[in-house]
């Protein structure tokens, strides 16, 4: 689907709109400040362009006549997200409104290549002309613009190319961007969050974080990297190089010795980012949640709701949120 014509400013304000709830085009052009007849205009070009659908009548007030409200068409436009973890690939169609539509996971063999990803990735995905893109979520270090990836524990995995790699295989846009910052895209889409941390407990560890309502990724896509910051000076040898990183000192402990390691970890990044929430996620985590969440009593802190699923929504939002 070619959507360079409706990725103007007051498009994407409309779609944003309408996705909040929904509207009718008078509450939008008071909303917006827009006059009626150019939300009219925006309006009809966006449900000729499949995005936007009426449904039942509102009443903007006591009196005057109802007026037709807009919703998302779930069916208008789709995206897929995937998730390249250390022992598999995670894929997931998503519609217009976020919702997963299909789900599969494949394992990937041991010391799998790049391409292993995108051979595997190819039977996953689709082509039709509704899909925007490919959203992909790996650990880092990662050079988000570029969409070059070097992660951590994957070896033969330096400098890859992986955007440009995937658009090449599949044909279709591509973007690349941290695990970590997939699923904390994933949970601001679908509540609040302002200055929050998503710390991810899985085969890696590392931290999300959402700061002034945006995903902050730092000044070389390197922000998150939390599993890789020292706790303990003599401790175990970490797959960064490094002795005694959060995510070597967990890996190291089970039961509720792990769960007090992240712990004292996420305490610390509270206090160093004043933090209003945490959410925790990732297999350790999903595994045993009240293990984890009784480790922290004193941390406004919950656990994920989408499960395995995480990471791949996330990375899909990543393509719909071009709309928004």
């Amino acid at each position: 689907m070619d959507l360079t014509s409706l990725r103007s400013h007051n498009d994407r304000t409309v779609l944003r709109l309408v996705r909040s709830g929904a509207l009718s085009r008078a509450s939008i052009a008071e909303e917006t400040g827009l006059t009626p007849q150019a939300v009219s205009k925006i309006v009809a070009r966006l449900i000729s362009a499949g995005l936007l659908e009426e449904t039942g009548a509102v009443r903007d007030g006591a009196r005057g006549k109802p007026r037709r409200s807009l919703r998302l068409a779930a069916e208008g436009a789709y995206a897929y997200g995937a998730y390249v973890d250390r022992d598999e690939l995670r894929v997931v169609k998503l519609d217009l409104t976020g919702e997963v539509v299909s789900s599969s996971v494949v394992p990937l063999p041991p010391m799998f290549t790049p391409d292993d990803v995108l051979s595997a990735l190819e039977p996953l995905v689709v082509h039709d002309p509704k899909v925007l893109g490919l959203g992909i979520g790996i650990a880092g270090p990662l050079d988000f613009r570029d969409g070059v990836v070097s992660p951590n524990g994957l070896p033969g995995w330096n400098a890859v190319p992986l955007r440009a790699l995937a658009a090449e295989r599949l044909g279709l846009p591509v973007v690349v961007d941290k695990d970590t910052n997939a699923a904390v895209l994933a949970e601001a889409w679908r509540r609040p969050l302002q200055d929050a941390a998503l710390v991810f407990v899985g085969t890696g560890l590392g931290v999300g974080l959402f700061l002034g309502g945006e995903v902050h990724r730092g000044a070389r896509s390197g922000a998150g990297e939390f599993g890789h910051t020292t706790i303990q000076l003599d401790g175990p040898l970490c797959v960064c190089g490094r002795r005694g990183c959060i995510e070597a000192v967990h890996a190291a402990t089970t039961g509720v010795d792990a769960a007090r390691v992240i712990a004292a970890a996420v305490t610390n990044l509270v206090q160093l980012l004043d933090l209003d929430q945490i959410v925790l996620s990732g297999r350790k985590v999903l595994a045993s949640p009240g293990l984890y969440l009784r480790a922290m009593p004193e941390v406004d802190v919950s656990v994920t709701e989408f499960g395995a699923d995480l990471v791949p929504v996330g990375a899909g939002l990543l393509i719909l949120g071009e709309l928004f």
